[in-house]
């Protein structure tokens, strides 16, 4: 009587075990630049006010030095780091 119990219970808890989800073809790997960081390449050593990084329809990250910033990836997403004196010390996608 013990052991069917066992199989039993072995038999359900395998129905408990998420399927997982299949992986979409149609993904596509958008590269590295995909926030157009590259054009704002001449920018770095420069005074941010002197720039206008609004310009396209993707979300724009200014980030000052030692501030908190999420960890989360978005390849459109235009990062511009900046010194304490203002100047544009790296522009990235992210």
């Amino acid at each position: 009587m013990k052991y069917p119990m066992i199989l039993t219970a072995a038999l359900f808890s395998a129905a408990c075990v998420p399927e997982s989800a299949p992986r979409d073809a149609n993904l596509t790997n958008p590269g590295p630049d995909a926030c157009g960081a590259s054009a704002y390449a001449d920018t770095v050593g420069t005074p941010r006010a002197d720039h206008d990084f609004t310009d396209g329809d993707r979300p724009l990250r200014i980030i000052p030095p030692d501030s908190a910033v999420t960890m989360d990836y978005r390849a459109d997403r235009l990062n511009v780091d900046i010194d304490e004196d203002g100047i544009v010390t790296r522009v990235w996608c992210g």
